[in-house]
């Protein structure tokens, strides 16, 4: 019997499961780390209501972003990653089960997302209809399984197996034709990168000072950065502006404020990975003589992160007892964060050796 696993490395953020999948394939390499370090320090938020539909959204996340059915994304611009898109009809065409065309792809050492119904997680009870991009790295013939990763129950990141029937049914209840419902490859490579510090610096005073100039990408996909019509209303910030974002919603829960998402603790938990990272960048840089290494600002990256995960936890405490007083204070404490966060950036940014 055939079984293949493809590596996956470990890297300590949680929020997005897209950003986590693509870190841990470039932690399994032997140069994907320094790339890690050499970007995702801006952030990018938005405030998205579809008013036909009802829909609310708020969130945050890096930027460049790796979202699943956003192009390009950070998949597309990876030098670590060869990445294929395939129309769903093609893979029917080829295979009658799905799990077929896994084992066919994971033995070439591909990679694979694509949309699954989520029926076999323990909080779906075996019910049909909530459909979320899952990641598949491996499988085991013996087992008549496939390892998966993706945000599962409580939203939480993690590891699973499912068997063949059950990949079989979730992917054959996904009826999107689009291109994001179709079926994506990830190849990983190994090549040589060299790390620039000048443009971490470019990055910590963009993240500062957001929209200097025009992202290209970003007013590519989105022309206008603030639309409020009939339709859908769409805002989009960038770097320490998104602490305004947050503290916007927050303010949304006070007023009773049904325009921003309710009991989403995501764009907290990318605070804390956004700490994380900034503090493990730093620690790289120093280690390699990218910047001067000072332990008062070492301090200040360690007390932001641990005041990020405080935050989240305040914020998980109020979606458990409703408590009003929460909030309020959880909006004090994020105040503070941004200029703390912002003291530190500035600090780093004079310390750089670009």
């Amino acid at each position: 019997m055939r079984a293949k696993v493809l590596p996956l490395g470990a890297m300590g953020i949680r929020a997005w499961p897209e950003q986590n999948f693509l870190f841990e394939i470039l932690m399994s390499m032997q140069e994907g780390e320094k790339w890690i370090y050499n970007h995702f320090i801006q952030l990018r938020g938005t405030h998205y209501i579809n008013r036909a539909w009802n829909k609310t959204d708020s969130s945050v996340t890096f930027y460049p972003y790796a979202i699943h059915y956003l192009a390009p994304n950070m998949f597309d611009l990876c030098p670590f990653i060869d990445k294929y898109v395939l129309p769903r009809s093609f893979v029917f065409g080829l295979f009658s089960k799905f799990h077929s065309f896994v084992i066919s792809a994971i033995e070439e050492g591909f990679y694979i997302s694509t949309f699954l119904d989520q029926f076999f997680r323990d909080d779906m009870h075996g019910n049909h209809g909530y459909h979320h991009p899952t990641f598949i790295y491996g499988y085991d013939d013996a087992a008549k399984c496939v390892y998966i990763t993706d945000n599962f129950e409580n939203g939480k990141y993690a590891k699973k197996q499912i068997s063949y029937d059950q990949l079989d049914t979730a992917f054959s209840l996904i009826t999107g034709q689009e291109w994001c419902y179709g079926v994506i490859l990830y190849g990983a490579k190994e090549k040589a990168y060299d790390f620039v510090p000048g443009y971490v610096k470019e990055q910590l005073q963009d993240y500062l000072e957001p929209k200097r100039g025009i992202c290209y990408m970003d007013r590519t996909l989105c022309p206008d950065p603030f639309h409020d019509g009939e339709d859908y209303l769409n805002e989009v910030l960038f770097g320490a502006q998104c602490y305004d974002l947050i503290d916007r919603s927050m303010q949304a829960i006070l007023e009773y404020d049904d325009e921003y998402s309710a009991h989403d603790w995501r764009s907290l938990v990318q605070m804390c990975d956004h700490k994380y990272l900034m503090r493990k960048r730093y620690q790289y840089m120093v280690q390699h003589g990218y910047a001067a290494m000072d332990d008062t600002l070492h301090e200040e990256l360690e007390t932001l992160e641990k005041e990020s995960l405080i935050a989240q936890n305040m914020y998980i405490k109020y979606t458990v007892t409703d408590d009003l007083e929460t909030i309020r204070r959880l909006r004090e404490r994020l105040q503070a964060m941004k200029q703390k966060d912002i003291c530190a950036t500035k600090t780093l940014i004079s310390l750089v050796e670009a």
